[in-house]
């Protein structure tokens, strides 16, 4: 993995590691302000880093508190 350019998963699959649909979790992304439409159009799919995915991952999982 290059230090410049971090491995990227797509939507489908960071959809399927948090048990999300695709709908929800761009919901989720647009409101965090977390992962990468790769292109300018906002239909195109979304990308996120490990650490995006972690970050979701905190925000649906539900608080032990």
């Amino acid at each position: 993995m290059d230090g410049n350019h971090p491995k990227r998963i797509d939507e489908r699959s960071a959809a399927v590691l948090l048990g999300l649909r695709i709908a929800e979790l761009r919901r989720l992304s647009r409101l965090s302000s977390l992962g990468l439409v790769e292109k300018n159009d906002p239909s195109a799919p979304m990308a996120f880093t490990h650490e995006e995915l972690r970050r979701l991952c905190l925000l649906v999982s539900p608080s032990m508190d």
